[in-house]
């Protein structure tokens, strides 16, 4: 069986943090895949600030492509909105009964996941957490820890900088070329 994490974000975008993550995951065998699932609309999120769908998911793909085993998944830009990670789970178990899924997030994620719709369902998944915002994983006994160095950067501060160099210590170069060529860039 194939053993494939499913990182869920808004990507807004997506940045190093989010492909190290993925790498970490993938170089300490924890998974043979990581599949970045592109959230088009988080009910327990603001979509205000969200860059477009389409522009989310042009730079999850270019910004994945030179990685083996870290995967962009459009599976919810198919499905009706606001998205649900039950649903996603669903259909995915459903359509690959071959695969084992894991669930790979935040600590502050996994620490809100009961208030999550279907959270029985979703618990049912391992979990394979990283930490974050000084979340301590010691509350994750059943968890799988992923140890990982967290880049200090937030969507939101890439959204609001008009520092290039921030923005290159930040940004695949490929997604910092997607955003200036669409000007999503504040003007750089």
């Amino acid at each position: 069986m194939k053993r494939i994490a499913l990182f869920f974000g808004s990507f807004n975008p997506i940045h190093k943090g989010h492909i190290g993550i993925g790498q970490a995951a993938l170089d300490q065998q924890k998974v043979d895949e990581v599949h970045y699932i592109l959230t088009p609309q988080n009910p327990h999120k603001n979509t205000a600030a969200l860059l477009r769908e389409e522009h989310r998911w042009k730079m999850l793909i270019k910004a994945l492509a030179p990685y083996d085993g870290l995967v962009a998944n459009d599976i919810e830009l198919q499905m009706p909105k606001p998205n649900y990670t039950a649903h996603t789970l669903q259909k995915l178990t459903t359509a690959h009964p071959d695969h084992t899924y894991i669930m790979l997030m935040g600590a502050d994620s996994a620490t809100g996941l009961d208030a999550w719709k279907n959270a029985a369902f979703i618990k049912q998944f391992p979990l394979l957490i990283y930490p974050r915002n000084d979340i301590s994983l010691d509350a994750f006994t059943s968890a799988q820890r992923l140890d990982v160095p967290l880049l200090d950067v937030s969507a939101t501060s890439i959204r609001k900088t008009k520092d290039i160099l921030l923005l290159k210590a930040w940004l695949p170069d490929e997604v910092i070329a997607y955003m200036q060529a669409h000007q999503l860039l504040n003007d750089i």
